[in-house]
């Protein structure tokens, strides 16, 4: 069961959000409900959900600087932002700010509880429509006395192409038929190198600088699970 707490400044959206959850899966459990700063990090200590749905735009409070303080107080709960805003600004300051998927309103409920379960399991997830924005600034951040820390060894790069399909660490040992710490160690290579926080952000700026197998070159089950693979999170 996983347990969900929403954070909105409309109470209709938040308890129509969790009448859809409770009626429509067995996996979901709505335990909690808040609208401003004060009242979410109070309910989150208590409550201590596995997600938390937060639309870092808020009139009553600062949704972005609410998601940093969860984040940084609580950094075991995810944090999935569900907002109308695609503004480039909000996207990259809510990464920033710790949360490990951002969707759009508009996306459909299935969407949405595909994303609630992989946040909930250490992935993230990201609106399509917000991808290219997210890799574009990827590459405009790309500089030029930075490219040699950008070259990846043959098996880093499969470890890494892996990874991007959504391959777990044991699943990448049993394909490339090397141990589990020897994956470990490869990914802290990689990490090292791109400058990345974790993985998900390793498999976005591996992507946004062609490191990795382009789309024409992958299978159309891989392009799929890539798609619906986060990539998000560089440190700054």
């Amino acid at each position: 069961m996983i347990k969900i707490m929403l954070v909105d400044d409309y109470p209709v959206f938040r308890q129509g959000l969790s009448i859809l959850l409770k009626n429509n899966f067995n996996d979901f459990e709505v335990i909690g409900e808040a609208s401003g700063e004060v009242e979410t990090i109070d309910k989150v200590g208590r409550l201590r959900p596995d997600v938390v749905i937060i639309d870092v735009v808020m009139h009553n409070g600062d949704g972005i600087e609410t998601t940093r303080l969860i984040h940084e107080k609580f950094p075991e709960v995810k944090l999935l932002v569900l907002s109308v805003s695609d503004e480039e600004e909000q996207l990259f300051q809510a990464i920033k700010a710790g949360a490990s998927s951002y969707l759009l309103k508009t996306a459909d409920l299935a969407e949405l509880a595909g994303s609630i379960r992989a946040a909930a399991s250490g992935q993230s997830i990201l609106s399509p429509s917000l991808i290219s924005k997210l890799i574009g600034e990827f590459r405009n951040d790309r500089s030029e006395d930075k490219q040699h820390l950008y070259v990846l060894t043959p098996r880093e790069k499969e470890v890494l192409q892996l990874a991007a399909i959504g391959s777990s660490n044991k699943e990448i040992a049993g394909q490339c038929y090397i141990s589990l710490t020897t994956v470990k160690a490869h990914f802290r290579n990689i990490l090292g190198k791109l400058e990345a926080k974790n993985r998900t952000g390793a498999v976005a700026l591996a992507n946004a600088y062609g490191l990795l197998d382009k789309p024409g070159k992958t299978s159309a089950k891989q392009i799929k699970l890539a798609a619906n693979t986060a990539v998000l999170a560089k440190e700054q």
